[in-house]
């Protein structure tokens, strides 16, 4: 879950938790869907799903299935 601003009190504890690693496996490979999910959650913008993973989200938030298809045929 991603908390962007929390309160905290005097005497508070606060356990950050991050990613371990860069994944495995071809980024290119990563099913849209997920990288959709990624970007709806904030952990990647548009502009970084394109780039990291030739993955086209258009400003209706869904992801251009043929754009991906295009732009992952063509690198």
């Amino acid at each position: 879950m991603r908390v962007p601003h929390i309160a905290l009190e005097a005497g508070d504890l606060v356990r950050v938790v991050t990613g371990g690693g860069g994944g495995y496996g071809n980024p290119f490979e990563r099913e849209p869907e997920r990288i959709l999910a990624d970007v709806l959650d904030g952990y990647v913008s548009r502009e970084q799903a394109l780039a990291d993973y030739r993955v086209v989200i258009g400003a209706d938030l869904l992801v251009d299935v043929e754009a991906t298809r295009l732009e992952r045929s063509r690198r």
